[in-house]
Order: C-alpha cells, then structure tokens, then sequence
C-alpha cells in the first residue's frame, strides 16, 4: 500500500457568492449551516459548478483514504465556506482539518502583505515533522486567493509536493510546473546558526554582512534576506527555503554512547535516518524495560533505538544498539536516559 494523500486546498468565498447568486440569499444569511444547507440539495454536477474547491477535488478523485486541510483567509465568509465544506466532507467520512490564516484580511495593504508572510509560514508548518516523506503531498489550486498561487507552487516544488488546477468547468485536471528553483542550499548550511538565530527575528545590517561578506550578501538580499530600516530578516522565500533545509536536515541530539556507535559504523546513521522518515517500526513490547525512554525497532536486522522525544523538542537519540543479545542486556537493567550528555547536530535525510 502506497503513502496516504494529502491534499491541502485554500478556501475562498466563491462558494457563497455562487449560492447568492444562484438562491438570492441575503448576506445576513451567511453562516457556516446556511451554506451546507444548500449544498446538501445540490447535485453532484452543480456542486462542482457551485464551488471551485469540490471541483478541483472532486476531478482530482478524493475518496476516504485521503487527509484533507482546508485553509481560509480570516475573513467571515472564507471561514464559513471552509466550516461548511469540511461538515460536507466529514460526513462522507473523510478525515480534514481547518487552519486559518490570521494575517489575512481585508483591512489593508499592509495587513495583506502580513498575511502572505503568515500564510507561508502556516503552509512551511504543514512539513515541520517530516510529512513531506509521511505523505503523498498535493495542493489543490483551483480556489482561494489567486495571488497566493506563486507562493503555493513555491512550497510545492521546494518540498516535492505536486499542484493541482482545474479552470473553471473544464473536465481536464491540470499539473502546474515547478518554478525553475537553482539555490545553493550549502549556504544555509555553512550560515545555519545565523539562520536559525534571524529564523523569527532581524538583526542589523551590519552583523550580516559580516556573517556573508559584501559579496554575498548583495547576492542574497531580496531574494532570501530582506533589508529594510538598517534591519535584515527573512524574506518569504528565504523562509520556504530555510523551512526546506530544517525539514530535510532536522535537529537531532546524540546521546556520547550514540554517537560512539555511529563513528564506529556509519551505517547506523542511516538508521536514525530511517527513523525520521517514518521507516523504522514502533517496539511495544517493552515489559521488562525500566527507563525514560521509547524504541523504535528494525526487526530484519534486530537494531533498536532508544529515543526521548518531548512535544516538537528533537528527536534525543539515547542508545543504539546493534543486535537483539545488546537489547537483551539493556532492558534488564533500569536506565536513566534524560540524565545522559547530549550533543546537538543536524542529520541530513
């Protein structure tokens, strides 16, 4: 069996401007229960001609094997369509969830401005726990705010993720191409604690160019820093492309025993990399184990790892061992895992 869909798909009002329209309902009319009402006398044909979003998945083929997020703009009635549709689509018991975009209004230029910045957050977010390997990861482009496409495809391409669009009525679902993206992600490699530490701040102009040099730092700003008021900071795609290299190179710690095992073989590195893509299997036959921490198994070779993991704390890889008589010997003896040295570092994956 293949990885599960994940669709993610951004709600606009359309649903409701159809509905008045079509059924001369008033604005004060606008709720959530109104418009499922409606909706739930509708064919399957007008559905599709009635929202943008059930359109493009329904084309797309979505079926309750899928995982739905719906994203609204913090507006009323981008709200309300998205509470409807998931009411639709939950009654045909498909798993969603909501999220919406608290920058996003129609206040002002400004404000606008600030909800794209929370919208590309929000979207990076949907990837922080490795769901770009958990997953077979769409976006769903058929609704929504159209100037939020380029943004949407970004993050697609960045991390390999696929873009649906469907124009209108027509029958034929579209695949929009990547954006021709050619960075060189050694740069936030060899600048990472710099990138860390601007990750949700700004720092003066001056201590980044001494961070880069003149050079490279006019190379890098505005694509990926932004430089504004003697302040430099994260620009939207600065922070997709830092969201891709925390996603596939993630904060780990190495307990001394760990990291002793992985010098002595890497191929045990490639373990811990299997972990993190959701490879290895869960060990839940741990009755005779006194400790802090759990274990992830590979039963083909009989390694198992000892891991502490706390909320989005990393991963503290606490021990590894190599073969069944090692994890014999471990689980018979009570361990204290949380009160091992650790030792920070980034694995690629």
């Amino acid at each position: 069996m293949g990885r599960q869909r994940r669709i993610i798909t951004n709600i606009g009002g359309t649903v409701w401007f159809n509905l008045k329209k079509t059924f001369t309902a008033p604005d004060s009319e606008l709720s959530s229960s109104t418009i499922v009402s409606y909706l739930r006398k509708m064919s399957a044909d007008d559905l599709k001609r009635i929202s943008p979003e059930i359109n493009g998945l329904e084309t797309f083929g979505v079926n309750k094997d899928d995982f739905l997020i719906f994203i609204a703009t913090n507006t009323n009635v981008s709200k309300a369509c998205m509470e409807a549709l998931t009411e639709l689509y939950r009654s045909r018991e498909i798993n969603v969830v909501t999220r919406v975009v608290e920058g996003l209004t129609d206040d002002s230029k400004t404000a606008f401005k600030k909800g794209i910045a929370d919208y590309v957050d929000l979207i990076i977010g949907l990837f922080d726990n490795g769901e770009q390997w958990s997953y077979d990861n769409y976006f769903n482009a058929t609704s929504g705010y159209r100037s939020l496409i380029p943004y949407t495809t970004i993050v697609a391409a960045v991390f390999d993720s696929r873009v649906f669009y469907l124009y209108e009525n027509s029958p034929h679902l579209l695949e929009l191409p990547p954006f021709p993206i050619n960075f060189d992600f050694g740069i936030l490699e060899q600048h990472s604690p710099f990138f860390e530490k601007i990750e949700n701040d700004c720092v003066p102009v001056e201590e980044a160019i001494k961070e880069f040099g003149y050079e490279l730092f006019t190379k890098i700003v505005p694509q990926v820093l932004l430089e504004e008021d003697g302040l430099v900071y994260l620009s939207n795609f600065g922070k997709i492309l830092w969201g891709r290299y925390t996603v596939s190179n993630p904060e780990l710690y190495f307990s001394d025993s760990a990291q002793k095992v992985i010098d002595k073989d890497p191929v045990y590195l490639d373990y811990i990399r299997k972990m993190l893509r959701g490879e290895a299997e869960a060990e839940h036959q741990l009755h005779e184990y006194v400790g802090d921490a759990q274990c992830y198994k590979f039963p083909a070779k009989g390694v198992r790892v000892f891991y502490i993991k706390q909320g989005e704390e990393p991963f503290k890889i606490a021990t590894i061992l190599r073969n069944h008589d090692e994890y014999e010997r471990y689980i018979r003896t009570e361990q204290h895992e949380a009160s091992f040295n650790y030792t920070k570092t980034r694995v690629s994956i």
